[in-house]
């Protein structure tokens, strides 16, 4: 039997830490992998399905917006327009002061290879990302 999905309402399948993952798509694998390596390093990450790019589950990114230091945005299309622009718009627009983080396709050619060749040309690959919050959470502030 399926399950009907809430319209607009997004999924956490992993709770606590100081940063989120916001994954649409394919990109939810990936996020769940690269959450698995941070944590081996003690580095704990929420992972949140967003299910949907419109309507955006704006209480969802409230919440994570509020209890987060960094929010991290994958999808395997596009950024210029996409779900993380959709986001970064959104946290403007409500005077968050939370730092993003978004993954996705750069807006320019890029060849042709396999699915996993292309994911790596574009960053996309979970130690990759793992790689990029490491590096982003070393330039935030230290809590005082």
């Amino acid at each position: 039997s399926f399950e009907k999905l809430p319209v607009g309402k997004a999924e956490v399948l992993k709770e606590g830490g100081s940063i989120a993952f916001l994954a649409v798509g394919t990109m939810v694998e990936q996020v769940k992998e690269a959450a698995a390596i941070l944590a081996e390093e003690g580095i704990e990450a929420a992972v949140v399905n967003m299910r949907f790019i419109k309507p955006l589950d704006t209480a969802l990114i409230d919440e994570m917006a509020r209890t987060k230091k960094l929010l991290i945005t994958a999808e395997e299309n596009v950024l210029a327009g996409g779900f993380g622009s959709a986001v970064a718009e959104y946290l403007a627009d409500s005077g968050h002061q939370v730092q993003l983080l978004r993954f996705g396709i750069p807006d320019r050619f890029i060849e042709q290879g396999t699915r996993k060749e292309l994911l790596s040309l574009c960053g996309l690959q979970p130690e990759q990302m793992a790689e990029r919050v490491r590096e982003r959470l070393s330039h935030l502030a230290p809590e005082a």
